[in-house]
């Protein structure tokens, strides 16, 4: 996992075309308050951008994720959230996986918690399980960010 400001991207873009093309599309729009929500194609059936504004929710309610052929990056652009981490267990690696989302969603206790604020952004490899859109503090927040899927 990578934790960082946007501000210091350019440490990442050395590691993989795809992982800069992402990084470069988030710090282009990173002060863009009239960025639309919606899919963003940046490299065709390689990185794709969403931008999407939701309320987080108690991390009871959501469940752990992992993907197999893209990575995640979230940027946020206004508001705080927390995503929980855990450690991948074998079992977990045979859960139902959505080929066509690249998705597989179970449940697990975190085992470390990253608060994300404005100007943040992680970055979760495929088989890194996270716990994305849950409240900080217990109290649900007006999130927007952009969540790039990157095939590494």
């Amino acid at each position: 996992m990578i934790f960082d400001q946007i501000k210091n991207y350019a440490r990442y873009t050395k590691t993989d075309e795809n992982i800069k093309a992402a990084l470069e599309f988030i710090d282009l729009h990173k002060d863009n308050k009239e960025i639309l929500d919606g899919k963003y194609e940046i490299i065709p059936d390689q990185v794709t951008a969403y931008v999407v504004s939701k309320d987080t929710i108690l991390a009871e309610d959501a469940e752990m994720e992992i993907h197999k052929k893209f990575m995640d990056i979230h940027y946020m652009l206004k508001g705080q959230e927390s995503c929980g981490l855990t450690e991948l267990s074998m079992d977990v690696q045979e859960a139902a996986y959505d080929d066509a989302g690249d998705i597989s969603l179970f449940s697990a206790e975190d085992t470390n918690v990253v608060v994300v604020s404005e100007g943040e952004f992680y970055a979760v490899w495929p088989y890194e399980p996270h716990r994305p859109l849950c409240n900080v503090q217990g109290t649900s927040r007006k999130i927007r960010k952009i969540i790039c899927k990157v095939k590494v």
